[in-house]
């Protein structure tokens, strides 16, 4: 058997209408290219049930119940076959034309990695945000720190680690140890872009406060040993260091601010309108 060119490490918990409509926008986007959807159930039942029966669908054993997305994302990890992997949550999608996936492994080749660019949407469908800004075409830690958003980086299989054990951030966390291991700086993906869906109740749909104790853990354990960042555990904890400190100035640090407040919040600051005079230029 072939092996795929790309691993999607997919966790679903009590998504099974949206995990159908996340596994469609990869294998339309898949032209001229193997892919895998690895399918996590979080939730006891089991997701093939609800997802068409194709061959490049494969579903981690079905038994965990609220273990927690970093779990179930080690569980697709751990029989993904691809020579490279991304992780789509099971509610959020894939944006591009046909081919975007792709020109996205082609981009990731020369480095070993790629970002794929983060469209923040709203119910409606409208663009919140977008990170990086369009004709961006290298991104790094720096550039990283004012990103503010959830970024996927498509990966080379033996470049990645294994998920931290975090309930909020361990994407983060996962993506910016990947960035260390790839030098620091990767090239933007072309064409393909991430649907990162605001949805009420969704995990990252709760109090701040939540955030600042996952952050001040995950600094607490890249001050101590440096956690996997080797030289870039300096510039890991300035990426989230200014992350806890956007969550306490949107939030306070412990309030729940409204289903995409947060992002627009964030546009706002960036914009230099609030607070004023604090925008950091973005560099790789």
């Amino acid at each position: 058997m072939t092996r795929p060119d790309l691993s999607i490490l997919m966790a679903a918990y009590h998504l099974r209408p949206e995990a159908a409509v996340a596994v469609a926008s990869v294998l339309d986007r898949a032209a001229g290219v193997a892919v895998e959807v690895v399918v996590a159930s979080d939730d006891g039942t089991d997701y093939a049930e609800v997802l068409p029966g194709d061959a490049r669908l494969r579903f981690a054993p079905v038994g965990p119940v609220a273990s927690g997305a970093h779990a179930a994302r080690n569980r697709a990890l751990a029989i993904a076959g691809g020579a490279h992997v991304l992780m789509l949550d099971a509610d959020d999608a894939l944006e591009g034309p046909a081919d975007a996936i792709s020109q996205a492994l082609a981009a990731a080749a020369p480095n070993g990695a790629a970002v794929v660019p983060s469209i923040v949407r709203d119910a409606a469908g409208e663009a919140v945000r977008r990170i990086p800004a369009e004709g961006t075409r290298r991104f790094g830690f720096r550039a990283w720190g004012s990103a503010f958003a959830s970024l996927h980086l498509i990966a080379r299989r033996d470049l990645v680690p294994q998920f931290m054990p975090f309930r909020l951030i361990d994407d983060v966390l996962f993506d910016l140890l990947t960035l260390a291991a790839v030098g620091g700086t990767v090239p933007v993906a072309p064409g393909l872009a991430y649907r990162y869906q605001l949805r009420p109740g969704q995990a990252t749909d709760t109090q701040g406060g939540r955030f600042d104790a996952e952050y001040a853990r995950a600094l607490g354990l890249i001050a101590a040993d440096g956690a996997g960042f080797g030289h870039h555990a300096r510039d890991a904890s300035a990426v989230l260091r200014r992350w806890r400190a956007m969550n306490r100035l949107v939030g306070g640090g412990g309030a729940r601010p409204g289903l995409g407040d947060y992002h627009r919040a964030v546009a706002t600051y960036l914009a230099g309108a609030w607070p004023a005079g604090r925008r950091r230029p973005a560099e790789p």
